[in-house]
């Protein structure tokens, strides 16, 4: 028994990593949502999306790991030094080394780790294989003498353990507790004599797995649905419900980091105020649903015709910003020309062609948010009173 246990502790590194190699995260959790009637959020699915998820729920998991590690080190102290007087002296000698000198530190080494964001994929690898020398130990001991009933108890709750409390990202709990029901399942075949008692214990793991997957893919999709719903909740705090493009709100964030880049780095920006020419002209004549039909294809051809690093923001009813990076006064006037003839040659239902008037400035070392908005609407003004379909780019 004790070569086995010694292989399964040499072994189990080399099994966990196959697994999470050939079963990933989504294999199983497409399995259990074919067999359970859970879904995921629909977006979730995205590589981009499922790359902040683990960004977003990475901390959380760090201080579960760090305190939950912590607190089970506590309490196998405890353990050891509880009296068992139905367990022969030498074993309990045994137990008391294997949980001193392996479990503890193994838990304690794991709980400081968590600490590091750098190390977080280490930890959670050193997580998963924890349960299996844990465990292996736990088989080693219960075969060494008979009357080891009561030890097969920590077998149960740590199949629990691992599921519901250890903090592990599902894939890496199911793949762990996989192999730990595993050792038990054929370390109990050696040293539980009768098979009634066996076929007792298969069962008893068979609960602890099956309350654990469970508990654990609840709180997983739990988890992705608080995700989705606080990303939705950001996006419709950022976004122009009529036009899907980024509102005011986002508008201070992006021109608040890119005031702190350029003073930081020199790295010179543009602010360009678009105004549709004459919009109460087409509400007065086609109604306010035209109009709204007007505002979001105009938004659709900015979008498309600025540049992949430039931000387009609905400013308010007819007016757009945009704010465009890496650009000198030349550059900028060319953008806001391209703009305003993007909008004069394209066809609009039921409106035929509009104009766009566009005011341009770039950014001065010495400009508060206000100040550079202020210039901007000055040029924006002057394209207006020079007879529109006209962009004015500004300095002063």
């Amino acid at each position: 028994m004790a070569v086995i246990c010694r292989k399964a502790m040499y072994y189990v590194f080399v099994i966990n990593n196959k697994l999470l190699a050939s079963m990933g995260t989504k294999t199983l959790e497409r399995v259990l949502q074919y067999i359970f009637p859970f879904k995921l959020p629909p977006g979730l699915s995205d590589p981009v999306v499922k790359k902040s998820f683990a960004e977003w729920d990475q901390p959380s998991r760090q201080i579960q790991i760090s305190a939950m590690l912590f607190l089970t080190a506590w309490l196998y102290a405890i353990f050891s030094v509880i009296d068992k007087s139905w367990v022969p002296d030498d074993i309990e000698s045994l137990m008391r080394k294997l949980h001193l000198w392996v479990v503890i530190p193994l838990l304690l080494a794991i709980s400081y780790l968590a600490y590091k964001k750098s190390f977080y994929s280490l930890t959670m690898r050193c997580l998963a294989v924890y349960p299996l020398i844990s465990m292996s130990c736990h088989a080693y001991i219960a075969s060494q003498f008979e009357g080891s009933t009561p030890l097969l108890t920590e077998g149960y709750l740590g199949v629990l353990w691992i599921f519901i409390v250890s903090g592990m990202t599902f894939g890496y709990a199911i793949v762990s507790a996989s192999v730990v029901s595993a050792i038990l399942l054929v370390s109990g075949f050696y040293f539980i004599g009768e098979r009634d008692a066996y076929l007792l214990h298969v069962f008893w793991i068979f609960c602890s797995f099956s309350f654990g997957i469970m508990g654990a893919l609840i709180f997983d999709l739990s988890r992705k649905e608080i995700f989705w719903n606080q990303r939705k909740l950001q996006a419709l705090a950022v976004t122009d419900p009529l036009t899907g493009i980024y509102n005011r709100n986002k508008f201070d964030q992006i021109l608040s980091q890119e005031i702190k880049r350029d003073i930081r780095y020199d790295e010179s920006f543009g602010l360009l105020i678009i105004d549709i020419d004459h919009f109460k002209n087409i509400n007065d004549s086609f109604g306010h649903n035209v109009g709204d039909q007007v505002i979001c294809k105009t938004a659709e051809l900015l979008a498309q015709s600025i540049r992949e690093n430039d931000t387009l923001v609905r400013w308010g009813g007819e007016e757009f910003v945009v704010i465009a990076l890496g650009v000198n006064e030349e550059s900028l006037d060319l953008l806001a020309n391209k703009l305003r003839l993007t909008i004069e040659r394209a066809y609009f239902p039921l409106v035929d062609n509009i104009t766009v008037s566009v005011g341009a400035t770039l950014f001065r070392k010495d400009d508060s948010q206000n100040a550079l908005l202020a210039r901007a609407d000055r040029a924006l003004y002057a394209a207006k009173e020079k007879g529109r379909n006209l962009s004015v780019t500004v300095s002063e």
